[in-house]
């Protein structure tokens, strides 16, 4: 399957030393959030498929969706820009009163943004699609990507990240109990259980919900790998008991940090300087914490770096990390 070229790989696998001082089981980390376009983090695995296709069928203009500080819509804007590649963005939510964070590297990318105000992620897809052909009827060649690039194809990217991470963990001699992730769209899991099906690990894959968008999410998950799988002419037999989903750490909805992420990204930043956001990545790893120390993990344990710090640089979200300062 053809790629961009964009992507630098493989991202770095190291041990949080103090950070696992912490919380009482070693950790490793995955980092995704080491990429060089636009500080692009996880999604970037999956866009290098998608636009890797686009570009190869000769498409000129993506459209793409996600939430007003959406990680994914921000990379799919750089990586089409790399690309020579026009890009539209349908973002939930009103048009805020300043371009901050994602908002801001969305704007300097040249992406054209639509904001499509409080709607469901089932709802926006169909929004993405219907100005897909759009586009088209008025002469683009344009593509399509689901929120979080979530299809079976960008699934795959995580694919050959698992089968990139499996290659890592054997050079370094490390066997890891469990894997911990931020999901909400659900592409990076589905594409994990492929990949571990492929490399035949067993390690748990946990995946901390940050959305509460598809119920119940592990039957998506399974059903989105199977799809996934379908395209490499693999076949998996999951169910769903196969996969975990860990879901306290949702809070009130999507994009309202938790007192729990608020203090995971202090503890992670305080002991390794690496920094996580309070939308999806810091929940991620909340979650983590919380598995650590009520035993519901041993150690080792992959937390998977998802990227996306840039919703730190929205005042209502750096208010809540430092509120007093």
């Amino acid at each position: 399957m053809p790629g961009t070229g964009l992507g630098h790989w493989p991202t770095p696998l190291h041990r949080l030393e103090r950070f696992s001082e912490e919380v009482g089981v070693e950790v490793w980390a995955k980092r995704d959030d080491v990429q060089g376009v636009a500080l692009a983090g996880n999604k970037l695995r999956k866009f290098d498929l998608v636009l890797g296709a686009a570009r190869a069928s000769g498409a000129d203009t993506l459209v793409t969706t996600g939430a007003l500080q959406s990680n994914s819509a921000r990379t799919g804007a750089a990586m089409a820009g790399a690309l020579g590649m026009r890009c539209v963005l349908l973002l939930t939510g009103d048009e805020p009163d300043a371009l901050t964070g994602n908002l801001l590297l969305d704007a300097v990318v040249g992406a054209e943004v639509r904001f499509v105000g409080d709607i469901s992620w089932g709802e926006v897809n169909d929004m993405v699609n219907a100005t897909m052909a759009e586009l088209n009827a008025g002469g683009s060649r344009a593509v399509s990507a689901p929120v979080g690039a979530s299809s079976a194809l960008g699934s795959l990217g995580f694919t050959r990240g698992m089968l990139e991470l499996d290659a890592q963990l054997t050079d370094l001699g490390v066997l890891p109990n469990a894997l911990v992730h931020a999901t909400s769209s659900g592409g990076t899991h589905a594409g994990l259980l492929v990949g571990r099906a492929l490399a035949g690990r067993d390690i748990r894959i946990i995946g901390v919900d940050t959305a509460r968008a598809f119920e119940p999410l592990e039957d998506w998950h399974v059903g989105l790998a199977a799809e996934a799988a379908a395209l490499i002419g693999a076949e998996l037999d999951l169910v769903a008991s196969d996969t975990e989903v860990l879901s306290t750490q949702v809070g009130p909805a999507y994009g309202e940090p938790t007192p729990e992420a608020l203090t995971a990204i202090d503890l992670l930043a305080r002991t390794e300087a690496i920094i996580v956001d309070p939308v999806y990545s810091g929940k991620g790893l909340a979650g983590l914490v919380e598995l650590a120390r009520t035993g519901q993990v041993t150690g080792p344990v992959v937390f998977w770096h998802t990227g996306g710090y840039h919703a730190l640089f929205d005042p209502r979200y750096g208010a809540a990390v430092v509120p007093n300062r």
